[in-house]
């Protein structure tokens, strides 16, 4: 079947194709991933709508100082739609997305009936996250305020290595302490709080709660495994822990940037 790079005008059938496989719709989702990367699919072959999916977000070297940082790249929405599984519709398009990837550190996280087919294809674990869903049960803890762009940048460069500037110009107003930052974004049916950047735990929590206190209905926060005491905390704030997320990094090459900073991803998918 043939691998094409899918447009705007595909997104509803990339909606279809996750809602078979029971997962969320997230319209603003997709829209983020067409609009700061590209999306590969397969139309299916006994009707409309797509029998594959993947995505690809590709962020840039950039000299930061007198040190040349590296470039990196995020596989995510991996689908195949239950009628065309086990057909190989999988591996033909992550290898798409990979060679797309180029020569960048391509990194993943794996749902556990993913996992062996990236592990198969030369993908090591590297950590994880995992996602809590919840209404916050606010603790009357300090909060972060809004800031701006300006001040967030520098200290997401520092964390993931690289410049996002495009991607975090799209998520919204962040909000900042000193030394960190989080965003807080409407993914359809929940507002996904992420990336958080922190130099501690207790001013990830800050973070969470300005955003939390600022949004209708369910928040989402997905923490790196690397931080168990944020992970149980925001379980007795309310969110119940979903399934574990290992990340996965091809050829076991290290990413770049602060990774003691890198609290919890956007979402699995960057």
């Amino acid at each position: 079947m043939e691998i094409r790079t899918l447009t705007a005008a595909d997104l509803p059938a990339c909606s279809d194709l996750a809602e078979s496989r029971s997962w969320p719709r997230e319209p603003p989702k997709w829209r983020l991933l067409h609009e700061t990367g590209t999306l590969f699919g397969i139309d299916a072959p006994d009707g409309p709508g797509l029998a594959a999916s993947a995505a690809l977000v590709v962020f840039g070297s950039v000299v930061f100082g007198s040190v040349a940082l590296g470039s990196v790249a995020s596989i995510s929405m991996v689908l195949v739609a239950p009628r065309h599984g086990r057909r190989g519709l999988g591996r033909a398009i992550t290898e798409r997305a990979v060679a797309a990837a180029g020569d960048r550190v391509v990194w993943l996280h794996a749902s556990t009936l993913g996992r062996p087919l990236y592990e198969s294809m030369g993908f090591v674990a590297d950590g994880g996250c995992r996602g809590h869903v919840g209404r916050f049960a606010d603790d009357g803890g300090p909060g972060a305020s809004p800031g701006s762009l300006a001040e967030v940048l520098p200290l997401d460069l520092a964390a993931h290595g690289v410049d996002r500037r495009p991607f975090l110009a799209r998520l919204g107003t962040p909000f900042v302490v000193d030394g960190g930052f989080a965003f807080g974004t409407d993914i359809g049916h929940v507002t996904v709080i992420g990336p958080v950047v922190a130099r501690s735990v207790e001013q990830a929590k800050a973070l969470i709660r300005g955003v939390a206190r600022t949004v209708p209905g369910e928040v989402r926060v997905d923490p790196d495994f690397r931080f168990p005491s944020l992970a149980g905390w925001l379980e007795e704030r309310g969110l119940v822990p979903g399934p574990l997320a290992p990340r996965l990094v091809l050829g076991g090459r290290s990413l770049p940037g602060d990774s003691s900073m890198r609290f919890a991803p956007f979402t699995r998918a960057v």
